[in-house]
């Protein structure tokens, strides 16, 4: 049901609530404190219903469809399989755009390895405390969907299954791009010999026959950007990303920050409907706290000229600010002002009465749980806006241009990819090299080098600011 529908429904509700009041007042002696409560309570009721419709349809919608684990399942046909070896990801921290990236790499690399096991990763937390993988995905999504596409690969709980298997006290830590010899922009370039150099490597190092019976652990650490989505059929880069799907209380709060715009702003968005082009709203990834202007990234006065006119060009007078510097939200919303362009953001839509569950659950949350809650948002965006070294903003722009391939992954560029041979592969690096070579400058150019109106990538939904030359290693191997 669209928008317009669900005011419709709620106002025909009200008109014939009022109706009955007034039938009621002529044949009772109802006060007007009675009366006033009875309405209350009755708009109070249809206003939470619809919104409880509305933020339904939104968690049970992508942006780019449903996970299609078709080609995922063909993957894992086709890997020749090792009983008892299993493998674990050493937990990442950081952003989820990395903590997100790492799992899908060392899901991948477990498949390429040929694991018969593989253990749920977890996060490291602040002072190296881990935590659990539901601390920001849906657990049973992961797993139903693994072992549905690849059940070649059993899903262990957790590490401490192996205390009946004494052989996996003494793991194999293996950084994965060190069996590698060829890389393009530091991504591997020669996939396809991976297998053969792990399991030549696990031979060397782990000498002792291993079975099911007597497993051998192998701990990778921290894949970020290694694997080349070229290496894979589209279909396969467009869905697997969609292994992870954020915890449900943060859909459901990230439905409700999309009613309250839709509500605010009258967009007419339709929750149930997949797409990007839900809304005319902008979203722009505001990356000025403390420690990007300590590293010396891209400053607020470029970000946000770039941002303000790209939403201008695209005609969109809604900004949907993502930020963790309040004073420049402050500044970007009075310089918008006088653009005619309106500025909001995750807390002030909520801010407003109806929506104290939704306060009350957000100021539960962690610091990356909430934005989690924007990333949701972003994502749904008109059009998108972020600066090029987040990796925040990669990952967004990332998953949004699988839209522009309609389900299937199109390489960034505008080209389709297709399932090539080892010496097409082999062929496409080589050009991809000589490519990179003649776009690269002759010196290196310094961080936060980000000028007014530079792209380091852009297509039809999203635009990423920044040195032509950077973020490279982001559009080879960061799954959308």
């Amino acid at each position: 049901m669209s928008s317009k529908g669900y005011r419709l429904v709620g106002f025909l509700i009200i008109l014939l609530t009022l109706f009955c009041a007034l039938l009621y007042s002529f044949r009772s002696n109802i006060t007007d404190h009675d009366y006033r409560a009875s309405y209350h309570a009755v708009y109070t009721t249809t206003v939470t219903g619809r919104k409880a419709a509305f933020v339904k349809g939104f968690v049970a919608t992508e942006i780019d469809g449903s996970f299609d684990g078709s080609t995922l399942q063909s993957l894992c046909s086709s890997r020749e399989w090792t009983p008892g070896l299993i493998f674990k990801c050493d937990a990442p921290m950081g952003g989820v755009a990395i903590v997100r990236n790492v799992f899908l790499n060392c899901v991948r690399f477990a498949i390429e390895a040929g694991a018969t096991s593989f253990i749920v990763p977890e996060i490291r937390g602040p002072g190296d405390y881990p935590l659990p993988f539901e601390h920001l995905f849906d657990l049973e999504h992961f797993t139903h969907s693994l072992n549905t596409s690849c059940p070649q690969m059993k899903i262990m709980p957790q590490v401490n299954e192996l205390w009946k298997h004494p052989s996996t006290a003494n793991p194999l830590v293996l950084d994965t791009s060190a069996l590698s010899t060829k890389f393009v922009e530091g991504v591997i370039g020669s996939p396809w010999e991976w297998h053969a150099a792990f399991h030549k490597h696990l031979n060397e190092t782990h000498p002792r026959k291993f079975d099911a019976n007597k497993p051998v652990l192998v701990v990778l650490q921290r894949p970020l950007l290694q694997f080349p989505l070229s290496y894979d059929d589209p279909h396969l880069v467009a869905n697997f990303g969609k292994l992870l799907k954020f915890k449900t209380e943060v859909r459901n709060l990230a439905g409700a920050v999309l009613y309250a715009m839709d509500e605010d702003y009258e967009l007419g968005i339709d929750a149930e409907k997949n797409g990007v082009r839900l809304g005319q709203f902008y979203g722009a990834h505001l990356r000025t706290t403390s420690d990007a202007i300590a590293a010396g990234w891209t400053p607020y006065e470029i970000q946000a000229t770039n941002y303000l006119s790209h939403a201008n060009r695209t005609k969109l007078n809604i900004i949907y600010v993502v930020s963790g510097n309040g004073l420049d939200v402050k500044t970007l919303a009075e310089t918008a002002g006088n653009m005619s362009i309106t500025v909001t953001s995750r807390d002030m839509l909520l801010s407003k009465r109806g929506f104290e569950k939704e306060r009350e659950d957000l100021q539960a949350m962690t610091w990356e749980q909430r934005l989690l809650v924007d990333y949701e948002v972003l994502l749904r965006s008109a059009a998108f806006g972020g600066t090029h070294e987040s990796s925040l903003a990669w990952n967004i722009a990332m998953r949004r241009h699988v839209v522009i391939g309609h389900g299937s992954w199109t390489e960034v560029g505008g080209e389709g990819v297709k399932v090539r041979s080892i010496q097409q592969f082999k062929k496409d690096q080589r050009s991809m090299q000589e490519s990179s070579r003649r776009k690269m400058p002759t010196t290196e150019a310094p961080t936060g080098s980000g000028r007014i109106f530079e792209q380091s990538f852009s297509d039809q939904l999203s635009v990423v600011f920044g040195p032509l030359s950077e973020g490279r290693m982001f559009q080879l191997s960061m799954w959308p």
